[in-house]
């Protein structure tokens, strides 16, 4: 396994002109959408006002409905510039996924299948009962193994609830499951995300024939089976709840809760561990793959962007590694 430095040499002496192209092309494409942009808003509300004033000056009146169907086709007209121009973008996306990111994560994991556009299958993740949600989307779908041994499945995943409101009496009142939805009402819609973020699921070979969780929401605070841990450190970020309180004790070490209680501190970063059986689930909240090409501020190969990859699948391969350790080394 290599360190970050041994990477991003690599990653530097590698031929990357046709990354570097792509991320120049992708950055002049962006510059020009926003000036064809400004430049038809700018063009076009000069053509309205002036429009309307004539109009004015004939009928007495301001047309109404011509000025709606005139901004209906500014808008329709800066989405299709837009969307033609984001294909450069979509291009370099896809090759620094599979330039830069692969690189990283196969440092890591073995046999590695990467599909950047692939989501992962909605029933890994919603069989675990983490939110209520009613739209979900995924992608960077992973299949790896870890040490050529335990499978691993990781992915961005993107949860949702959508809800929608319709207007009684001056109030404004959620429509749900089983109620009636009245067509000649004004309604509106409101969109919550629930969840944005890494998602893993690690399949080992012993079960622990229980469930553990460490969550930093604080939902624990008075429940029957939250642990009181050692470290005064660790309960400063997390709360741990056991169905098994020794077996919990056991798996959670000294070594485990400080690189916990690490990530924590150099990342500030909201995420959660839950051991069900013989599956370990990680989720890293607001942790994503997703770059742009204005993200990357110094150069294609940005080495603060770089190392906040590296640094969180070395995190999740070192905590995902010691878990599986310990779990074996366990008397259940």
């Amino acid at each position: 396994m290599k360190t970050f430095d041994e990477i991003y040499n690599e990653l530097e002496n590698n031929n990357n002109e046709e990354l570097n192209s792509a991320w120049i092309e992708a950055k002049e494409q962006n510059k020009k959408t926003k000036k064809i942009g400004l430049t038809i808003i700018a063009i076009l509300d000069i053509c309205i006002v002036l429009g309307l004033l004539k109009a004015k000056s004939i009928y007495g009146m301001l047309p109404v409905l011509p000025a709606i169907f005139t901004i209906y086709i500014i808008t329709i007209a800066i989405i299709f510039i837009a969307t033609k121009l984001g294909k450069k973008q979509a291009e370099f996306i896809r090759k620094y996924k599979n330039i830069v990111v692969k690189k990283i994560i196969s440092n890591f994991y073995n046999n590695l299948e990467y599909f950047p556009e692939k989501p992962m299958p909605e029933y890994i993740y919603k069989n675990l009962g983490y939110e209520f949600y009613n739209k979900y989307s995924s992608n960077d779908y992973i299949e790896a193994e870890i040490d050529n041994k335990y499978s691993i499945q990781m992915a961005e995943i993107l949860t949702e609830e959508k809800k929608e409101y319709q207007e009684v009496d001056g109030q404004w009142r959620e429509i749900t499951t089983g109620m009636f939805k009245d067509p000649n009402r004004e309604t509106r819609e409101e969109t919550i995300t629930k969840f944005n973020g890494l998602f893993a699921k690690i399949e080992i070979e012993k079960s622990i024939d229980s469930e553990l969780r460490i969550m930093q929401d604080g939902k624990f605070a008075f429940d029957k089976n939250r642990l009181n841990m050692d470290s005064s450190e660790f309960e400063k970020y997390f709360d741990v709840k056991a169905a098994n309180k020794i077996l919990a004790m056991q798996i959670l070490t000294a070594d485990i809760m400080e690189e916990l209680v690490e990530f924590e501190n150099k990342t500030k970063m909201k995420y959660d561990v839950y051991i069900k059986n013989n599956n370990i689930y990680l989720r890293f909240h607001s942790a994503n793959l997703q770059i742009s090409a204005e993200d990357l501020k110094n150069g294609v190969l940005d080495k603060k962007i770089i190392n906040k990859y590296f640094y969180l699948m070395n995190f999740t391969y070192n905590l995902s590694s010691k878990l599986i350790n310990t779990i074996n080394e366990v008397q259940i």
